[in-house]
């Protein structure tokens, strides 16, 4: 599309014909224009609500899937670390 516009709003330059001054101003408004027409109809798309915005309780297992990158041991006891004591035991 800009090369339309800039094709057919040219100046003559000595022999050669260049684009003009307001060929890219109106390409920089029609880009500009069509940007601020991309940010407000993504602004009105609806986002996916998680079960949280819904009000329905999360619960400590909902967190600790397969897929949620804790590892294997993960939520699992960790051995216990003998003290002092029950070393001379």
């Amino acid at each position: 599309m800009a090369g339309v516009v800039l094709a057919h709003m040219t100046t003559g330059f000595g022999s050669y014909i260049l684009p003009s001054e307001d060929g890219f101003r109106t390409v920089l408004a029609v880009g500009a224009g069509a940007a601020l027409l991309g940010f407000l109809v993504a602004a009105f798309v609806p986002r996916q609500r998680g079960a949280a915005a819904l009000g329905e309780p999360v619960t400590a297992e909902a967190g600790m899937g397969a897929g949620s990158g804790m590892g294997a041991g993960a939520g699992a006891e960790e051995p216990a670390v003998l003290g002092a004591e029950e070393k001379q035991a």
